[in-house]
């Protein structure tokens, strides 16, 4: 099987879009992944969980190589992102990326924030990128913010430009890094809707969350990440009706 990253490509099962090997990641001496194995499926819309300083997010910017793992394998649709050949820039323009700090250029508008990167890496025509962004501005109903400046914006309404910045990308999944936790709560509710939306289209999401009620209501998988292994995962309703570890059990009577 051959791709566009590399030369070198394992052959994959079409609908697993990440398969993660045996990872872990070190700074100088702690170990804060210890080799966590799992695959995303196309359409899974994953909720990881668990205690603050844990490894979640440490666990998904290795994803696409933000974090550079210390071993173990991570392969994209087949193609290994930990081997040196793989060029990476290209991969991640087909894996999106939304973080809790909105990361919008303050000196560009809503429109030219949407555009730039779809513009500037040549996937689309300056015009593809002004009907797209459009599109997507009209999706979520802020298509009258879009000659507006990010600091005109409300944070909930930052964070929807966001996730639309990134879907005009056309990626095959998009990992959210705990996209409420920088919201006022009254704000988190748009965001979550629009994350809401996106699920049932049938976008490929992982999520790190501390919002239990998207985890148990939007997720199709569950993974509860403790001490830098994934202690416990399953379908919402087995992680949330039917805890088996006690540090599962302990960790949801304090968040529910």
């Amino acid at each position: 099987m051959k791709d566009n990253y590399t030369n070198n490509a394992y052959s994959f099962d079409s609908d697993v879009i990440l398969e993660i090997r045996d990872l872990h990641k070190s700074y100088d001496k702690q170990e804060v992944l210890k080799g966590i194995s799992t695959e995303v499926r196309r359409g899974d819309v994953i909720a990881i969980i668990g205690p603050s300083g844990c490894g979640k997010s440490t666990f998904l910017r290795s994803l696409n190589l933000l974090e550079t793992p210390t071993s173990g394998q991570i392969l994209f649709e087949g193609t290994d992102l930990t081997d040196k050949a793989t060029d990476i820039n290209l991969v991640r323009q087909k894996i999106g990326m939304v973080f809790q700090q909105f990361n919008l250029f303050p000196n560009m508008t809503i429109k030219e924030n949407i555009m730039l990167a779809p513009v500037k890496l040549g996937i689309m025509t300056k015009e593809e990128a002004s009907a797209k962004a459009d599109e997507l501005l009209n999706r979520i109903g802020l298509i009258d913010k879009a000659q507006a400046y990010p600091e005109q914006l409300s944070g909930g309404q930052k964070q929807r430009i966001a996730i639309v910045r990134s879907l005009a990308m056309n990626p095959d999944v998009i990992l959210f890094d705990e996209p409420t936790s920088a919201l006022d709560p009254e704000m988190v509710g748009e965001v979550l809707s629009v994350m809401q939306e996106l699920a049932q289209t049938g976008m490929t999401m992982v999520v790190v969350t501390h919002e239990m009620g998207f985890a148990r209501e939007v997720a199709n998988r569950v993974m509860f990440i403790n001490e830098g292994v994934i202690a416990e995962e399953g379908t919402p309703e087995e992680v949330f009706g039917a805890p088996k570890s006690p540090r599962l059990q302990e960790f949801l009577s304090r968040v529910l």
